[in-house]
């Protein structure tokens, strides 16, 4: 009998509880806005240094920060400006989608800029390609870093796995260069294999939306106009 993808591939583990309601996935470039019905119900996710932003609008720690293992052990220019933007902060579900780190390593890497949270999980690229495939269908293993998913697009993804809906994403752009914490015109990574990945989830009807009507164009997600299900 042939087995499913999904079958031989480790299944994650998160150390997370599943996820009911909404939630708000406040990505980081200059175009993030609180979306049409959010309340304080609503579940937050964010990605690297974007809580700077969610806490612009009054929101309190995310419920899951997505945070990319240079920043917490990383020695380049802007490894150290995003650890210095997120000193003192705290998440309640740390997520670091990275492949070899112990997470004793990524603890200690945490407690260098006084980073706390209640729970910290590092997931292997099997575990992270587990969830993309569960979640859109798509065989993901990263091979370099042009041929990679983005952090914010992971963890748009994530937040469907975790079980929440609808999910409305915010501060996100394919075209759009910088961030909204930064006036220096950062470069925007992994444009194809993103747009590749939100298309396939729309066409297997995740409820994921835009709440930018520019990037629901580029995307392919529905634009947000309350939908609640």
């Amino acid at each position: 009998m042939k087995m499913a993808l999904s079958d031989l591939l480790p299944k994650p583990v998160l150390r997370l509880p599943s996820g009911t309601g909404p939630a708000l996935v406040m990505g980081s470039a200059p175009n993030f806005r609180l979306p049409e019905r959010h309340d304080a119900g609503w579940a937050l996710v964010t990605i690297n240094a974007s809580q700077l932003l969610a806490e612009t609008f009054g929101l309190s720690a995310p419920d899951i920060a997505l945070i990319r293992r240079g920043i917490l052990v990383g020695d380049s220019e802007q490894d150290l400006y995003k650890r210095d933007l997120l000193k003192g902060r705290q998440a309640k579900h740390l997520i670091v989608p990275v492949w070899p780190d112990v997470e004793d390593k990524l603890k200690a890497g945490c407690r260098t800029f006084n980073y706390r949270y209640d729970t910290l999980q590092a997931l292997t690229k099997w575990q992270l390609a587990n969830i993309v495939w569960r979640v859109s269908g798509k065989y993901h293993v990263s091979r370099g870093w042009h041929r990679k998913i983005s952090t914010g697009v992971f963890a748009i993804t994530l937040a469907r796995f975790a079980g929440f809906a609808p999910v409305v994403v915010s501060g996100f752009s394919l075209s759009q260069a910088g961030h909204g914490y930064d006036t220096r015109n950062a470069f925007r990574y992994h444009v194809d294999e993103d747009a590749d990945l939100l298309r396939r989830m729309v066409r297997r009807g995740e409820p994921i939306y835009a709440e930018d009507r520019d990037f629901a164009a580029e995307s392919g997600l529905p634009l947000w106009q309350g939908q609640m299900q």
